[in-house]
């Protein structure tokens, strides 16, 4: 069972990687029965860990050259998609938001994974509508799997983005339903143009019973705020805005249940 946390992943292209990383993706991508299939493809981390960061220092050093060689692998519409892992790179960067500092020099490269724990953030629900989205509950075996996740081209994504980004302005408001969407934007902007973009509610699923999962519309509100913000309908959209809210304060109070 996963971790109680949610996930937002970037599969790319093989394309979009340089030599010789392309080259050792193309070697182990995978084999797929069917499109839409996650796979995962890799072995253990090579090297040694680079040293921590200095407890006291307002810098960081880069963090270290090697990092994993596992990923998550998307067979779409024909094409091979790959989403590193890079765990030293997320632990690093994760650790320098702890610390109040940055990593200097710039990362090597962009995590294609964030992660969020105990809840999803809202912005996050924006790059995907209600059709995208992927549920399972139950099935057969010692392990059934249990999961809901969402997964769009780059291309909507951003576009979805930008609407939100540009209603909020235009709001002339502090409600902001889907938060800081510009934000996301500029991240998801660091990759190849023709990649997906996932959103996986990872270990959140066993929070909640099948009925709530199942009924958990939370990418359908933040649509219905966008559209309330565009007709300056701002009742509509802060109720859409306090529903999600709701739903997921309940959620995010179980992490310090007892």
């Amino acid at each position: 069972m996963l971790p109680y946390t949610a996930y937002l992943r970037v599969y790319e292209p093989l394309e979009a990687f340089p030599e010789p990383e392309r080259s050792r993706w193309e070697a182990r991508p995978g084999d797929s029965e069917s499109a839409g299939r996650l796979e995962h493809a890799g072995h253990a981390d090579p090297g040694r860990p680079g040293p921590l960061p200095p407890a006291g220092g307002a810098e960081m050093r880069r963090p270290p050259v090697y990092d994993s060689q596992s990923a998550y692998v998307r067979h779409f519409s024909g094409e091979v998609y790959i989403c590193p892992w890079r765990r030293r790179l997320r632990s690093w960067e994760a650790f320098s938001a702890v610390r109040g500092a940055s990593l200097v020099p710039e990362a090597p490269a962009d995590p294609h994974i964030r992660e969020s724990n105990w809840h999803v953030p809202f912005p996050w629900f924006v790059p995907f509508v209600r059709e995208e989205r992927t549920l399972e509950l139950g099935g057969t075996g010692a392990s059934p799997r249990r999961s809901l996740t969402y997964l769009t081209t780059m291309a909507r994504a951003r576009r979805r983005l930008t609407r939100a980004a540009v209603a909020g302005e235009r709001a002339m408001t502090d409600v902001s339903p889907f938060g800081d969407a510009q934000s996301l934007q500029e991240e998801l902007s660091a990759f190849h143009p023709r990649s997906l973009v996932e959103l996986d509610y990872g270990g959140l699923v066993h929070l909640v019973d099948d009925d709530t999962l199942n009924a958990d519309d939370s990418v359908g509100e933040c649509a219905v705020a966008l559209v309330a913000l565009e007709r300056d309908e701002l009742e509509l959209a802060v109720a859409m805005q306090l529903r999600l809210r709701t739903r997921w304060r309940a959620i995010r109070s179980l992490q310090s249940a007892n």
